[in-house]
């Protein structure tokens, strides 16, 4: 289902060329059914590290979709996931285990997403992928996929010294601050404040914050609406200028823009 909050916005910004693109990774770029960056190796691993792992998302992920909770509380308990989070796998993983654990993932881009992504780099058209998951995937699963390109991604990265994983878990990006102000200062001069608009595509609301509010007038927003549907879909309306449901693909994305290159 495809609902257009904002057709002026649609109608200005589809005519335009010289924009850029901030996208979220997980169940944004991937299928709602892929597994999110975050559990590609506790699948692989399995044992203590999957058990672990589970018992944090089933406690949290009902948290991230509740939007009748109180911002400040939510922002506090997604900042206490992603620690959790994080420590707990900086004790299982390793550069090797990254390799292995996306061999047999299920991990999958959306449908037209390749294409998309094809496109926009055919056009020189930048994008900055936003992640608050593990950048050492999302890198790892766009190369795999070979559509990797140039994109710039913005995410939280494991560092290895001899096999050691190192992370600093008091700066990690979980989903309640992944802002634009955590994009470098190179990136926002080089690829966002030379352009003239912008597309932005979530599946949380605050995926917006991935763009300053200044910039909304001239950025498109997409949200996908793939989970509480019935219970979410007036706040995607209210924030997003166009929510695809139902897990709507890149194509559909495609054809709202009529951006289809021969």
């Amino acid at each position: 289902m495809i609902y257009v909050n904002n057709k002026e916005k649609l109608n200005i910004i589809k005519r335009e060329n010289d924009f850029f693109v901030i996208t979220d990774f997980d169940r944004t770029l991937t299928t709602k059914q892929s597994e999110p960056s975050m559990g590609i190796v506790p699948e692989y691993l399995g044992g203590k590290c999957l058990e672990e792992r589970l018992k944090f998302f089933h406690h949290y992920r009902p948290i991230e979709l509740d939007y009748s909770l109180d911002e400040k509380i939510k922002q506090e308990l997604m900042q206490e996931w992603a620690k959790a989070s994080f420590n707990l796998l900086s004790k299982y993983i390793t550069e090797d285990i990254i390799d292995k654990s996306l061999e047999n993932a299920n991990l999958h881009l959306r449908n037209g997403g390749k294409d998309f992504l094809y496109d926009l780099n055919s056009k020189d058209i930048p994008v900055i992928v936003m992640s608050s998951g593990i950048g050492n995937i999302v890198e790892a699963f766009l190369k795999k996929e070979n559509c990797l390109y140039n994109n710039y991604i913005v995410s939280n990265f494991f560092e290895f010294d001899n096999e050691k994983a190192i992370i600093n878990l008091e700066n990690i990006m979980a989903t309640s601050n992944k802002e634009y102000k955590r994009i470098p200062e190179s990136v926002k001069k080089d690829v966002i404040e030379n352009k003239k608009a912008g597309l932005l595509f979530g599946d949380l609301v605050e995926d917006l914050k991935m763009i300053e509010k200044e910039k909304l007038n001239n950025t498109l927003t997409f949200g996908f609406l793939d989970e509480n549907i019935e219970n979410n879909l007036e706040e995607f309306n209210k924030n997003y200028d166009i929510v695809l449901t139902e897990n709507e693909d890149f194509n559909t994305v495609r054809k709202i823009l009529e951006y289809d290159i021969k």
